[in-house]
């Protein structure tokens, strides 16, 4: 039996609880019911098309309940279902028409259309581990497309093929009325709960004609007529429908915690009849749950769908994200709640600030106990830590260095340990270590520099632009002036910062810690406009502190100053 008793929680107990607490005090209490010798908290996906990002909060969610669990010590663990013995139902965007001809077949049967592994379902499945070992995501992975075939099973599919009638009479009373044409009694007299795969041409065309407790029956629309046997250690070519299938592993597999997205909670839907089947088929309680709503992508469709194609997937965000921020979105907000992913060039720069202030709150303890719960949940795991950066320099300096460089890592080094030396005045190491600690985020700053639209693109010039300074009037020449011979007192981010701000504010005969005001507000964007014109030709650009540091101030200075 599961020793469930409360372990005082290290990260204070005291603390208002969090969604995740209080999802693993749901699974803890559902365990006590249980001879389980651990709590099992349960994902699943079918590896119909990319694995994205909406399917990411299935795995995070039963992740993060998981830890949680094991942070109180006591045993937990994380088991994923690939449901790759689920059909393959459609040909996804950007594949040969052709690959129709595996319609109906298990996804793990299907050919991978990349050549890279041994079926489709694979291809995709391996592409989102990856990101999840990045991530920090740790989970023991059943695969259905083995578990099937190898009768691990074929008690629990007796069992329901046995109650083919309760199991009938369950569902039915889910089903939205007038869908169906044939009279109720004629549906359950040919209703069977199990989808065999035919022998001959591999596909569920199929429908089942008899069952005598141990062999079954059916017919395929290719013509074949086959018979399978479901005793314990035969191999078996099919599987259960969904929304039996998915109460049967409930009662498998003991699982006390899994979540389930909206259209799984829908009155009708899967979870709402698995509650029923689930004791009354399999004698099994339906674990505690979350609904989780679904993740949607700034400026394209509000619900992601694998299979149609074109999502966005969690490798294509860690090219630009750190794990530990990846973490933090899904970890930060309530699982009902929708949210918005924005890889926009503005937004990403914003989710970097947010979360450096978020970071340095927790480590210089002015975040609140939910605040620090919630950071280690996002950098530690009980695998250890996640993967962040040892240095995490600005991101906005860091990407607008890559950008100007054209991300040259000797360029890049140069300009970084210029600001961290003047900005902290200790010592560094050497180059290599250094960029080695500005990793993940240095990687993340150049493929976001190299994803920019040309437009957004940063080209600093390589000589003083005298169309620009002809067009100046004489105040702002002064300013430009008083910036070139001030700017080299403090040359960090926060010494630019406050001469770029300053010197606006001068020029008005303002104090140098006037507030702004709309007046104000203006002379400085015609300021900034001008200087954006004198360093790079145009009008806007990275900010100005970021934008000089990463210049440096040997050529801020010759662009800034008219030879005249």
């Amino acid at each position: 039996m599961l020793s469930t008793s409360r372990v005082e929680d290290p990260r204070n107990a005291d603390a208002e609880a969090s969604w995740i607490r209080r999802a693993a005090d749901a699974a803890i209490e559902h365990a006590r019911k249980s001879s389980a010798t651990a709590i099992v908290c349960a994902s699943g996906i079918s590896p119909s098309g990319p694995i994205h990002l909406g399917n990411l909060r299935e795995v995070m969610t039963a992740h993060l309940v998981a830890e949680e669990i094991k942070a109180r010590g006591i045993d937990a663990v994380h088991i994923h279902s690939w449901d790759d013995y689920d059909r393959f139902r459609k040909v996804p965007a950007g594949l040969p028409e052709d690959w129709s001809e595996y319609i109906g077949k298990p996804l793990a049967a299907v050919p991978d259309p990349y050549g890279q592994r041994d079926s489709y379902a694979s291809h995709f499945i391996a592409q989102f581990t990856a990101a999840l070992r990045r991530l920090g995501v740790e989970m023991r992975e059943i695969r259905q497309s083995q578990q099937y075939p190898a009768g691990v099973y074929n008690a629990s599919i007796r069992r329901a093929m046995d109650s083919r009638g309760e199991i009938f009479d369950i569902l039915e009373r889910f089903q939205t009325e007038g869908r169906h044409e044939r009279p109720v009694d004629e549906r359950r007299t040919v209703y069977f709960p199990f989808k065999p795969y035919c022998e001959v041409c591999g596909k569920d065309f199929t429908e089942v004609t008899g069952w005598d407790g141990l062999t079954l029956t059916y017919r395929c629309r290719c013509g074949h007529a086959g018979v399978m046997g479901l005793a314990d250690g035969e191999r078996v070519s099919g599987k259960l429908v969904w929304k039996v299938d998915w109460p049967m592993r409930w009662a498998f597999e003991s699982v006390a915690f899994e979540p389930a997205g909206e259209d799984h909670h829908a009155p009708s839907s899967s979870f709402a009849s698995g509650k029923v089947v689930a004791p009354e088929i399999f004698g099994a309680d339906a674990p505690s749950t979350v609904v989780y709503s679904f993740v949607g992508l700034a400026g394209g469709r509000s619900k992601m769908s694998g299979s149609a194609g074109g999502a966005a997937t969690p490798d294509t965000a860690l090219n630009i994200l750190e794990p530990v921020m990846i973490r933090w979105l899904y970890a930060r907000r309530l699982p009902s709640q929708s949210f918005t992913i924005d890889m926009s060039p503005p937004a990403v720069l914003r989710l970097y600030d947010e979360w450096d202030r978020f970071a340095a709150r927790t480590e210089d303890g002015t975040a609140s106990a939910v605040e620090q719960h919630l950071y280690q949940v996002c950098v530690r795991t009980s695998a250890g830590l996640v993967e962040r950066s040892a240095r995490p320099v600005s991101f906005r300096l860091l990407s607008s260095a890559a950008d100007i460089t054209d991300a040259n890592p000797e360029q890049v080094e140069r300009l970084m340990r210029q600001h961290l030396e003047s900005d902290s005045g200790t010592a560094l190491p050497d180059d290599a270590a250094l960029l080695d600690e500005l990793q993940p985020r240095l990687a993340d700053a150049v493929n976001f520099a190299r994803a920019l639209p040309p437009d957004d693109r940063t080209i600093v010039r390589t000589d003083f632009n005298t169309e620009a300074w002809s067009q100046l009037d004489d105040k702002t020449r002064e300013g430009v002036r008083l910036l070139t011979a001030r700017m080299t007192d403090d040359w960090t981010l926060d010494g630019l910062t406050r001469t770029v701000y300053a010197v606006p504010k001068l020029l008005e005969g303002l104090p140098e810690d006037a507030q702004p005001t709309p007046e104000l507000k203006k002379a400085q964007r015609a300021f900034f406009k001008a200087l954006y014109q004198l360093l790079c030709s145009r009008d806007t650009g990275p900010r100005l502190p970021t934008l000089l540091l990463s210049i440096g101030p040997d050529r801020t200075r010759a662009l800034l100053s008219s030879p005249q």
